[in-house]
């Protein structure tokens, strides 16, 4: 096990973290940026549009200069070399504890961005819509709490960790002895927990959307006839950003995905393989903001500097008309 267990720091992911996460955060604050200055056209749709931005942001600045975990598998076990590590001695649990919530809570503000949308959308059919909005935001919001209390839930006392080592991974205590702070899990109710919820997640987020952008094309489509072009336009152009948006979003589960699979079926390369897909998840809020910039025609014209052409008035003679 010692020999393919690296317990050095992967100096290469921590520059992707500052590299990728100081790219996505310049981009997430423009977006902010021309959601707030840009926008005049989204109405109150812009205030989810930004709350979604806002989350982004809190994720990136979180992995990418706060924690920046590094895993050890297959051992299941990691620790952190971020600020939060360095300045305030918080522990791995902890630091993984707020990268689930920011990291799932980025998917239940953009499925709540859809469920708005759409009840923008249900108005425009003069039909009496029964979801229950407000209820179906917290329901939202309490799915990350879920996972993230699952995560804490895996959390065991230092002695256990000890023992567990001893008993599992004894050719490794001395590369744990020279870690400032570890964590180290086995699989627990909690971590069953955790499995469990983020692939309901997972599955509950594609068929909810799926609904919801099936409903709403459909409405459009009926009522396209008794909208001005303008307000057609605009529906559809704030559905199709979010139907792009959500389509960036395996760049984030897919890696939790492979996580979990080397966590379960560990192999020589684990580690790496965990190592690469945090890497290829940091880049999501990158082609997010990407995204909303080219799929937005405010936006786009505003980031490329295009301008509306002049209008040249046609001078039909320059000879005086006495001639």
């Amino acid at each position: 096990m010692s020999e393919v267990v690296d317990f050095e720091v992967p100096w290469h992911l921590i520059y992707h973290y500052y590299i990728s996460g100081s790219i996505a955060i310049f981009l997430n604050l423009l977006v902010i940026y021309l959601i707030l200055f840009h926008s005049g056209k989204l109405d109150g749709f812009r205030f989810y549009l930004l709350a979604f931005q806002i989350w982004c942001t809190a994720s990136d600045v979180n992995i990418a200069f706060l924690t920046q975990p590094i895993p050890l598998f297959p051992v299941f076990a990691g620790y952190g070399v971020g600020f939060l590590y360095d300045w305030f001695d918080c522990s791995s649990f902890t630091l993984f504890v707020s990268f689930t919530f920011l990291l799932s809570g980025q998917i239940e503000v953009l499925t709540i961005c859809f469920f708005r949308k759409h009840q923008a959308i249900m108005k425009l059919k003069q039909s009496t819509d029964r979801l229950p909005y407000p209820f179906i935001y917290v329901l939202c919001m309490s799915y990350s709490v879920a996972i993230s209390t699952a995560c804490h839930l895996i959390r065991i006392s230092k002695e256990e960790q000890w023992q567990l080592i001893q008993l599992n991974h004894s050719s490794l205590i001395p590369q744990f002895q020279r870690l400032r702070e570890f964590s180290l899990g086995y699989l627990n109710y909690g971590l069953i927990a955790f499995f469990v919820l983020t692939a309901f997640g997972t599955f509950k987020t594609t068929i909810v959307i799926s609904v919801l952008v099936y409903r709403m094309y459909n409405v459009l489509s009926m009522v396209q006839g008794q909208l001005s072009k303008t307000t057609l336009a605009r529906h559809r152009v704030a559905l199709w950003s979010l139907s792009m948006q959500f389509m960036t979003t395996p760049i984030s589960f897919l890696p939790a995905f492979i996580v979990l699979v080397v966590t379960l079926f560990p192999t020589a390369y684990s580690q790496e393989i965990c190592r690469c897909s945090l890497m290829v998840a940091t880049t999501h809020s990158t082609v997010n903001s990407l995204v909303v910039i080219t799929t937005y025609p405010e936006f786009r014209k505003t980031f490329m500097f295009w301008k509306k052409p002049r209008k040249l008035h046609r001078i039909s003679s320059l000879r005086p008309s006495g001639l």
